[in-house]
């Protein structure tokens, strides 16, 4: 399944101020290593890039958790998207991850069928507003990024990723795995 680039990532559970979460060093220690494997039986990637992957997603999760309007998954970041999606499928483990680190369940939520469509008429209707609407969303992202993660983490989502991690690379990924036997 093919996730669109803008996807849509909010946090549904609405809680109070009061939340419980832990800290970014806490969540980045979270371990499992039945994510590790199914991701690399997915896709052509080491353990060690795999387990770098898990550690950047649990970096997204924490800072999509913190936003209320949610933030949005954008072109760049489709192997996060990814690996959170492989997360999400060991549900009793994510559950678990979200209590105890957040307090509360935080909802991946896919952009709806009404939503692209939408998109695609403002897209024909109005590109200049939609350009304009999705480089607010991106500026918003990299600032959030860098002021909650930090510069590293900012180079490595916006700069590095884009080439590494492009959509058709991560088809070759794919492709390569189912080749050499991969699930």
């Amino acid at each position: 399944m093919k996730t669109n680039p803008n996807e849509a990532v909010r946090s549904l559970n609405n809680q109070s101020s009061q939340e419980n979460s832990a800290s970014l060093r806490e969540i980045l220690e979270y371990r499992n290593e039945n994510v590790i494997s199914r991701f690399t039986e997915k896709f052509d990637v080491s353990q060690e890039e795999a387990v770098d992957l898990f550690s950047e997603t649990l970096k997204f999760i924490y800072l999509g958790r913190k936003s209320k309007e949610g933030i949005f998954i954008n072109s760049d970041l489709l192997m996060i998207d990814e690996m959170w999606h492989n997360f999400i499928l060991f549900t009793k483990d994510y559950h678990e991850f979200c209590r105890k680190y957040f307090g509360r369940y935080v909802h991946h939520t896919p952009t709806s069928y009404q939503e692209k469509q939408e998109r695609e008429r403002q897209k024909k209707e109005e590109p200049e507003k939609i350009k304009e609407v999705f480089l607010k969303q991106l500026k918003d992202l990299v600032s959030t990024t860098y002021d909650h993660l930090g510069e590293e983490t900012v180079r490595k989502w916006f700069e590095l990723y884009p080439e590494k991690y492009s959509e058709e690379n991560i088809e070759k990924l794919q492709i390569l795995k189912s080749k050499t036997g991969g699930s």
